[in-house]
């Protein structure tokens, strides 16, 4: 996916329900934190966010899991 497709994903509704689940990651700058899309946390600012591709590249990034979404436990289950 490119820049702009993760953007229109990150803002469609259907990303609530699970369907861009672990084709990118939502990673916050200020919590240092990264989710899946369809994470029920409340949204960051946008300038805040970091839309990244592969769990990986969250974790090289210096992320740590959402504890609410649990995105490490989701992509073991894979």
């Amino acid at each position: 996916m490119n820049e702009k497709q993760k953007w229109e994903a990150y803002d469609s509704p259907e990303r609530k329900n699970g369907s861009w689940d672990g084709r990118f990651y939502i990673a916050v700058k200020t919590t240092g934190i990264y989710c899946l899309p369809s994470c029920s946390a409340g949204p960051p600012l946008r300038k805040n966010i970091e839309l990244l591709d592969t769990e990986e590249a969250c974790l090289a990034a210096g992320y740590r899991p959402c504890k609410r979404c649990r995105p490490d436990q989701r992509s073991s289950l894979k």
